[in-house]
C-alpha cells in the first residue's frame, strides 16, 4: 500500500515539476523583444533609433507613440511620417494605399516600397 502512494506521489512532483518548466520555458520563448536604441530623452514621448541596413542604406524613426505615427529619414534623402498600421506582430507603420510600409520589430526593420523591399537586414546598434 505505502509503495502505491510513493509512487503517486512521485509521479504528482513529476508532473509538477515538468509543469514548472514548460511554463519557464514558454515565458523565456515568448518574452517582448527589446525596445530599440533611444537617442532621444525618454520623457519626450519619442524614441528614436537609427537603423543600418543591407547596402550601406540607413534608416532613422522617431517612433511617436502619443500620435501613433513613426517618422522616418531614409539614407537616400526621403522624409516620411507614417501612421501606424494594424499588424499581427511587430509594429507595422504604412502610408493610406499601403505603397509604403516600414514594418519594426525589437532592433530589427524593412521597409517595403509597392510590395518590393528597398531597405532589407535593418539592426540598431545597441
Amino acid at each position: 500500500m505505502d509503495t502505491k502512494r510513493d509512487i503517486k506521489g512521485t509521479i504528482a512532483i513529476t508532473v509538477v515539476v515538468i509543469g514548472i518548466l514548460i511554463a519557464a520555458w514558454y515565458g523565456f520563448t515568448h518574452r517582448t523583444p527589446a525596445a530599440p536604441a533611444v537617442v532621444e530623452p525618454a520623457d519626450s514621448g519619442v524614441i528614436t533609433a537609427l537603423f543600418q541596413c543591407d547596402g550601406g542604406r540607413a534608416v532613422q524613426a522617431s517612433f511617436d507613440n502619443s500620435a501613433g505615427n513613426v517618422r522616418l529619414t531614409l539614407s537616400d534623402g526621403r522624409e516620411l511620417t507614417l501612421p501606424h498600421a494594424i499588424s499581427a506582430d511587430g509594429a507595422r507603420y504604412a502610408n493610406t494605399d499601403e505603397s509604403f510600409v516600414f514594418w519594426n520589430k525589437g532592433n530589427t526593420a524593412f521597409i517595403t516600397e509597392i510590395g518590393t523591399t528597398t531597405y532589407s537586414g535593418c539592426v540598431t546598434q545597441q
